[in-house]
C-alpha cells in the first residue's frame, strides 16, 4: 500500500524495472504510446498515482487519476482497483483483466490476459494471493480463496479452493496441484 511520495517513487521505479527495456529502434513508438508496453506502463502509472492520492487524502488528485485510469482501463479491458496489488505488479499483455476491489495480491505478481479475480454470488469474499505469483492466460479465481507464495497457475485454470502450500503449480478445472517444484 502506497502511503508516501517516497513509496510511490520506489514502487514505480521497481515496477518499471520489471518490464523489459525498449530497444532504441522502438523508443519513438514508446514515446508516442503506441507499443503495448508503453500503454500498459501508462495505465499502471495512473493506477499507482490514484492509489497514492487516495491513501493520502488528496481527493481532487485522486479523482483526476481515477478518471484517467478508468478511461485507459475501459479502452483496453483492464479493471483493477487501487490497493489490490503490492509492489511489483506486471501485466504481461493488453487484454481483459478483472480484479475484484476486495482482492489482495502480494508482491511481484505477473498477470496474463483474460484473467478474473471474482467473488462468489451473494458474498464479498475475494481471492487473497501471496508473493511471487504467476497467473496464466484465462485463469479464474473464485471466492474467498487463499494461495501461498511462489504459486504458478496454468492457463485456463479455475481455482475454487484454497492452496496454502508454497512453491506449487496449479492447473485444471477445478484447479489441483500438478507440481510441487519451485518455479522461481
Amino acid at each position: 500500500m502506497i502511503q508516501s511520495k517516497k513509496d510511490l517513487k520506489d514502487c514505480l521505479k521497481y515496477e518499471k524495472n520489471r518490464y523489459c527495456s525498449i530497444p532504441k529502434f522502438w523508443r519513438l513508438l514508446s514515446f508516442l504510446g503506441i507499443s503495448e508496453n508503453a500503454i500498459i506502463w501508462r495505465y499502471q502509472t495512473r493506477l499507482r498515482k490514484w492509489e497514492y492520492h487516495k491513501n493520502t487524502g488528496h481527493k481532487r488528485r485522486a479523482s483526476f487519476n481515477k478518471i484517467l485510469c478508468n478511461r485507459l482501463g475501459r479502452k483496453y479491458g483492464i479493471h483493477i482497483s487501487p490497493n489490490n496489488f503490492d509492489f511489483g505488479l506486471k501485466i504481461m499483455h493488453l487484454g481483459s483483466i478483472l480484479v475484484n476491489s476486495n482482492s489482495r495480491i502480494g508482491k511481484n505478481c505477473s498477470i496474463h490476459i483474460n484473467t478474473a479475480f471474482v467473488a462468489t454470488g451473494g458474498t464479498s469474499d475475494s481471492p487473497v494471493l501471496g508473493d511471487n505469483c504467476i497467473i496464466g492466460i484465462g485463469v479464474t479465481l473464485v471466492g474467498g480463496i487463499q494461495l501461498g507464495n511462489n504459486v504458478a497457475i496454468g492457463a485456463g485454470a479455475v481455482v475454487t479452493k484454497s492452496f496454502t502450500e508454497n512453491h506449487i503449480t496449479l492447473g485444471g478445472v477445478p484447479a489441483k496441484i500438478i507440481s510441487y517444484k519451485a518455479f522461481l
